[in-house]
């Protein structure tokens, strides 16, 4: 124990007041924001304080403070009590008297597509909201200043002043327009008909899309480079395969076709996995199959891509990196045909024909369902990335911040 408890009963309850909003806020700035007070007027105080402790409670940074572990030990003793004597000693509300605004801030598609759904009805029954969107990083330092009272984080804080709780957890998906699948040779499980049978392919031709030579495996092509020592994993399995492959793409029978292989068939050829399903041969059945594409067996070799246009968030692919990283156990290496820094547009060129992305499933679940997208792979381990509900530590003000809260809580569960 660093401090002992004669030392903390004799220190000023207004300084530790301000020591707390220090702590909890992570600079003088926001303390004095959340305290009505002047920032030198902070500085003063924090310097009594460490005197009267004889320890250094923070250490000081270009941006903001950083506590020291006797800061961490003494907010720890202190938080709760002084919370308590807040909640008894604050001003009541007159009857009737409206609350505050709600200050929430978060993603931006997460909030517009899931979040704000889910609070009409307590907008309905009064509650009043504020809604700021932006990443992460700059929305949780805003909440330690004191703009916000909860943040929706796609990262879980560090250090002791702030409270998270998991929210919800989205999953990535593989998608391109139907268009670029059939191209592909993944069939649309939505567009299928009653019996079973794949619906008629579109027949429009992706925009862009030319001739490939098909003469090679596309394990032969161009590839992602593994770093060294890593070992590449099975390739993920297709989200559907089509019960005769790529027999929808032609009129005529497989047995009156060109001898090369099917991969001839496709834009970009796949790897060959092994022989071809009797179903798909020749009649000679006993001469040697030749080589199917990968989508035949029910694998995905993501060098196909490589002539698909890519449509990510951002100029350094964060989301389309880590799905390649996670499913297909190697780096992608390729720039982005068109960037969106917002999910919903990218979502939109996608659909639209423009190419393929990685999007979270909640954004794009309704096209999959309709037809409209095409989830090129549905791997088994798909990539997971776990939303927070973040908040300063201690009893709000506002009632209406718990209501917030709590709904938001219920609500995740079905999301």
């Amino acid at each position: 124990m660093i401090l002992g408890p004669v030392e903390t009963a004799s220190l000023d309850l207004n300084l530790l007041r301000t020591f707390l909003a220090v702590y909890r806020s992570g600079s003088f700035t926001g303390a004095a924001r959340l305290l009505g007070l002047s920032q030198p007027t902070v500085t003063t105080q924090m310097r009594a304080l460490e005197r009267q402790t004889g320890r250094e409670l923070f250490e000081r940074l270009p941006r903001g403070v950083a506590p020291t572990s006797v800061a961490d030990e003494l907010a720890a003793r202190i938080a709760a009590p002084l919370d308590e004597l807040a909640a008894v000693a604050g001003p009541t509300p007159p009857a009737g008297a409206r609350a505050e605004p709600v200050h929430l801030a978060g993603p931006a598609e997460l909030l517009c597509t899931t979040v704000l759904p889910a609070l009409a009805p307590l907008v309905a029954e009064g509650v009043r909201l504020r809604v700021a969107t932006g990443l992460t990083d700059p929305l949780l330092d805003e909440l330690r200043a004191g703009r916000h009272d909860l943040v929706i984080a796609t990262t879980r804080p560090r250090g002791r002043t702030l409270h998270a709780v998991p929210l919800t957890d989205e999953e990535f998906v593989l998608v391109a327009a139907p268009v670029w699948a059939e191209r592909l040779g993944v069939r649309q499980r939505a567009r299928d008909t009653a019996d079973g049978h794949p619906a008629e392919p579109g027949g429009a031709e992706p925009p862009g899309m030319q001739a490939r030579e098909t003469g090679r495996p596309a394990s032969q092509g161009p590839a992602d480079t593994d770093p060294p020592g890593t070992r590449e994993p099975e390739p993920g399995r297709l989200a559907a395969q089509a019960p005769e492959p790529l027999a929808a793409q032609a009129p005529e029978p497989l047995a009156a076709q060109a001898p090369e292989p099917l991969a001839a068939q496709a834009p970009e050829p796949f790897a060959a996995q092994a022989a071809e399903p009797p179903a798909a041969q020749a009649p000679e059945a006993e001469s040697p199959a030749p080589q199917a594409p990968e989508v035949a067996q029910g694998f995905f070799d993501p060098a196909v891509l490589h002539g698909v246009p890519l449509v990510t968030y951002a100029e350094d692919l964060p989301i389309a990196r880590r799905y390649w990283r996670h499913v297909f156990g190697r780096r992608l290496s390729r720039t982005a045909a068109v960037t969106v820094p917002d999910l919903r547009g990218v979502l939109a060129a996608v659909a639209a024909g423009a190419g393929f992305s990685v999007l979270p499933r909640y954004l794009c679940q309704e096209p999959l369902e309709s037809g409209a997208l095409v989830a090129l792979l549905e791997p088994e381990d798909p990539p997971i990335n776990t939303g927070f509900l973040v908040q300063r530590p201690g009893a709000s003000d506002n009632p209406d911040v718990a209501r917030v809260r709590a709904l938001l809580l219920r609500a995740a569960h079905g999301w």
